[in-house]
């Protein structure tokens, strides 16, 4: 018995590589990354610039998957709207939240955001009594 053939490796044919190599660019070329798009696309018009509203943005940036986290986000940006929050300090406590934690900011902003709300006089409800309800007014 020869030793040497049994600790050599069998010969491979070129043909077996080129199968190989062929299914393995097919199962690259079949997985494709995607991200998600929280939002629903919105339809502009010509005379519409390309950039989303501040609720979009919130809502993609701070990952409001649930409607009640949108509820929120929502409110929160009629405040700006109504100017009885200033949009500065808004921008200032989604980056904040961002910081905390980039995966999975919403927590830290609803936090930080009813705190700071509550200093200049407006109480929001926390995001799970946004769930049911149809609307809430903010004092």
């Amino acid at each position: 018995m020869n030793f040497r053939n049994l600790l050599s490796p069998p010969p491979i044919s070129i043909n077996a590589v080129l199968v190989v190599a062929m299914v393995g660019l097919a199962v690259l070329a079949s997985a494709s990354t995607s991200q998600a798009q929280l939002t629903t696309r919105r339809v502009m018009s010509a005379t519409d610039d390309k950039v989303a509203s501040l609720d979009e943005q919130l809502i993609n940036q701070l990952r409001a998957t649930t409607e009640d986290r949108k509820a929120f986000i929502r409110m929160v940006v009629l405040l700006v709207d109504q100017e009885r929050f200033e949009k500065g300090h808004l921008i200032a406590i989604q980056r904040y939240a961002m910081r905390r934690n980039p995966d999975f900011p919403f927590p830290y902003f609803e936090r930080a955001m009813r705190f700071e709300a509550e200093k200049v006089g407006i109480t929001l409800p926390p995001v799970q009594l946004l769930a049911g309800s149809k609307s809430i007014q903010v004092r």
